[in-house]
């Protein structure tokens, strides 16, 4: 049994140029990297060298770094393979959904 809510919104999908490898990171981006470097100082071994920020320009850049970093904070996830989304086909939903109230209404008994 799902749950009914009472106002549900869709949210667009993000555009195809919305990220681009070569593009410069933001401010946002480049303030959430010096965080992750402010933890990877934590997770240092003896002997290891610390990533250099300064060389991260482009978003491709930005987003190897995060993800190396993601998967050592969170080792758990870092095995998972991703699981992709089979993509649903809508207007079977909808004749199913037409067929189940036509067959509860014949099955209906009348008075």
């Amino acid at each position: 049994m799902g749950k009914k809510y009472k106002l549900v919104m869709k949210v667009p999908k993000t555009p195809k140029g919305a990220y681009d490898h070569g593009r410069f990171i933001s401010s946002l981006i480049e303030h959430q990297i010096k965080h992750f470097n402010e933890v990877e100082k934590s997770f240092l071994k003896p002997g290891q060298k610390l990533t250099d920020i300064s060389k991260i320009k482009t978003e491709l850049q930005a987003s190897k770094y995060l993800k190396k970093m993601t998967a050592l904070l969170h080792p758990q996830g870092a095995d998972k393979p991703q699981k992709v989304a089979q993509p649903r086909k809508t207007g079977n939903v909808l004749k199913t959904a037409k067929s189940k109230a036509k067959s509860k209404q014949g099955k209906r008994k009348s008075r």
